[in-house]
């Protein structure tokens, strides 16, 4: 995978990494989202590289000790306010399907 700033590494409760590519970081309300989809690994068969399948919105929140900490979005309603919002900020780089 080509070295690229945008991409970000998060690690899950059972200490796995995972790699994203963050498209955008939205503020909803009074909180921040992040956009991201899964890195593909350099084995991946890609079909339309300009066809993203699954994006994956985070919230950034503060753990106990103040440091940063990303969880998963799993509420429908936020997850779609915060897509709409990132769709009408990136309408020009994205085509979207409805």
């Amino acid at each position: 995978m080509e070295n690229n700033e945008n991409f970000v590494i998060f690690t899950d409760d059972d200490g796995n990494e995972l790699e994203f590519e963050h498209l955008d970081t939205v503020k909803v309300g009074e909180k921040l989202y992040l956009v991201c989809v899964p890195a593909l690994d350099e084995t991946a068969e890609i079909e339309d590289e300009d066809e993203i399948e699954e994006i994956i919105i985070f919230e950034a929140r503060k753990d106990e000790n103040d440091g940063d900490c990303f969880i998963q979005v799993d509420d429908e309603a936020v997850l779609e306010d915060v897509y709409r919002e990132f769709k009408d900020r990136n309408a020009d780089l994205f085509d979207f399907e409805d």
